[in-house]
């Protein structure tokens, strides 16, 4: 299911486009006040990250069947599986919507990344759908739920759009992505809600290789029991944050956001081999605060061995 440009990008009506005009710029001054009363826009430049990254094309030659994932940042992985690049929920700005500062700087610039097969985007709220950091990519086939192209301007260089509703899928050549679900909330502007099926999750699929990238999600165990129904699930790219927050914030908000703690059990109940934990130390709060939380969370599950903590620009090889 591809939405093409034919002129537009995108059919658009004039109302949507007045409401999203008017609710992205009530929204906007909202999260505006709240970041600024809070104290989370502060100003200064983001840390450099641990190390720069460097794009890992040489597993490739030492194991053909390596899924390798490199962690830019919040949401935003290169995912290379058997010489095949993806990129997730691009976001290499230095605000979110302009407004809440990253907390280190992106560990590789988008000119540095290698041709890759796709971007994938999980939904459309401003950290992880960043229309900027689309600009500074290539034009390749953009794979998005069905309620974000009307968000899309039509300047952005990604001319194939492809818009998968829940279990429907995409091929090209051996490659085959999945919309699965999520549990997360629609439209973009926290007032625009009428936006429906504006998140996602995907499964990347080449061959009997499989990443299963969740973007941003509450725990359901049945959707996790599903995906290990339907899917041998290599490596998971799980949200776990942000962590260390209230208990009545994380009660309040677990619908919507996994902890540490239910990130591993819907890992768990995926059945997938390996984790990655995601969605920390990039924005909300410094890794130095967040990680030592999600590894004494990996501690508690006993799953050492299955779940890799990455640093900003780190990269890690998973074989069997």
């Amino acid at each position: 299911m591809t939405a093409g440009r034919s002129g537009d990008r995108v059919t658009n009506s004039a109302l949507v486009a007045r409401r999203s005009t008017f609710t992205s710029g009530l929204a906007l001054a909202v999260v505006a006040s709240v970041a600024t009363a809070l104290g989370v826009a502060a100003c200064g430049a983001p840390l450099r990250p641990p190390m720069h990254l460097q794009v890992p094309a040489g597993e490739f030659n030492d194991d053909p069947d390596a899924i390798t994932v490199s962690w830019i940042g919040h949401a935003t992985l290169l995912v290379g599986i058997r010489g095949h690049w993806f990129l997730t929920d691009p976001m290499f700005s230095d605000r979110i919507a302009g407004v809440l500062k990253r907390k280190v700087a992106p560990p590789i610039a988008p000119s540095e990344l290698p041709p890759l097969d796709a971007i994938l985007v999980s939904h459309a709220h401003f950290d992880h759908l960043d229309m900027p950091s689309l600009r500074r990519l290539s034009d390749v086939p953009l794979v998005v739920p069905p309620g974000i192209p009307t968000f899309l301007p039509r300047d952005l260089p990604q001319h194939q759009v492809v818009a998968l509703d829940t279990w429907q899928s995409w091929t090209r050549g051996d490659v085959r992505i999945t919309a699965v679900p999520a549990a997360h909330g629609d439209g973009r502007y926290l007032l625009d809600r009428w936006h429906k099926h504006s998140h996602t999750g995907w499964v990347i699929e080449i061959g009997d290789r499989t990443v299963y990238f969740a973007g941003d999600t509450g725990y359901v165990a049945e959707q996790a029991r599903e995906l290990r129904r339907r899917f041998r699930i290599d490596v998971g790219l799980i949200p776990v944050g942000p962590a260390g927050r209230a208990g009545w914030v994380e009660r309040w908000r677990a619908d919507v956001h996994t902890s540490p703690d239910t990130a591993l059990d819907l890992f768990s109940d995926t059945g997938a081999q390996w984790m990655v934990p995601i969605h920390f130390g990039t924005f909300f709060q410094p890794a130095g605060f967040e990680r030592p939380i999600v590894e004494a969370a990996v501690a508690r599950h006993h799953l050492e061995h299955a779940v890799r903590v990455l640093a900003i620009g780190e990269t890690t090889t998973f074989r069997y």
